[in-house]
C-alpha cells in the first residue's frame, strides 16, 4: 500500500520505518524537499505526497495539523492516520481527531497509534506480548484500512468504533504520562488489552 506521512518527526519517520519494513511503499511530505537536511530518497512535498498516498499519515505536532493539510491540497476520500495528541485536551466533548476530522470534512479521518510513543511504534513487541493500539473511525472501511496496517508492524490493533470512540481512549494518554514520567517507568511502555 502506498503510505503518505506528513512531515518527519519522531512519530512520522518511527511509523513511516515501521511500515516501510512491512513492505508497504512510504514517501515523506515536507514543506521543502529542497531544504531538507537529509537527502534520502522519498521526501517529497507536501501536496505531492497527499496525492500519490492511499492512507496519509499526520507525522507533525498537533499544533501544526490544520496548516499542513491545508497545504498538502485535495484530500477528498483520503484515509488519514491521526496519531497526534493535543497538548491540552480540547474545551469541548470532541476529540482533537473530531477536531482534525473538520479541517478535512470530505476525508475519513482514523485515530490510531495515539497511546503509544516512537520507540513502541518501531517494535510494538515485548517479549511474547504485543502493545495494543485503538483505532477508532466513522468510516468502517478505512478503520479496517488501518487496523490492518497496525497488524501488519506488530501491533495488538483493536476496533474500537467510531471516531467519538477517541474521547475515551485519549484518557489511556494521561495514564500513560503518570506511569512513564511520575511513576518512572520510562517511554519504553505500552497497554494491552487482555480478553478472554
Amino acid at each position: 500500500m502506498r503510505i503518505g506521512v506528513f512531515g518527519r518527526g519522531h512519530v512520522g519517520a518511527a511509523l513511516g520505518h515501521a511500515l516501510a519494513s512491512a513492505g508497504h511503499e512510504v514517501r515523506y511530505g515536507v514543506r521543502d524537499p529542497a531544504e531538507a537536511e537529509d537527502e534520502e530518497p522519498g521526501l517529497v512535498a507536501l501536496p505531492e505526497a497527499g496525492r500519490w498516498g492511499e492512507v496519509l499519515l499526520l507525522g507533525v505536532p498537533y499544533g501544526a495539523v490544520q496548516e499542513v493539510l491545508h497545504a498538502a491540497g485535495d484530500l477528498d476520500r483520503k484515509i488519514i492516520v491521526d496519531p497526534t495528541n493535543a497538548p491540552k485536551p480540547p474545551t469541548d466533548e470532541r476529540s482533537s481527531s473530531q477536531i482534525i476530522a473538520g479541517f478535512v470534512p470530505t476525508a475519513k479521518v482514523v485515530r490510531a497509534f495515539n497511546t503509544v510513543p516512537a520507540e513502541v511504534m518501531l517494535n510494538p513487541r515485548f517479549g511474547e506480548a504485543r502493545a495494543s493500539t485503538f483505532v477508532c473511525a466513522d468510516d468502517a472501511l478505512a478503520r479496517t484500512t488501518v487496523l490492518g496496517l497496525a497488524r501488519d508492524i506488530g501491533f495488538d490493533a483493536v476496533d474500537a468504533g467510531p471516531l467519538k470512540s477517541a474521547c475515551s481512549i485519549d484518557r489511556l494518554l494521561a495514564v500513560w504520562r503518570v506511569l512513564a514520567f511520575e511513576g518512572g517507568l520510562g517511554r519504553n511502555l505500552a497497554f494491552q488489552l487482555l480478553r478472554r
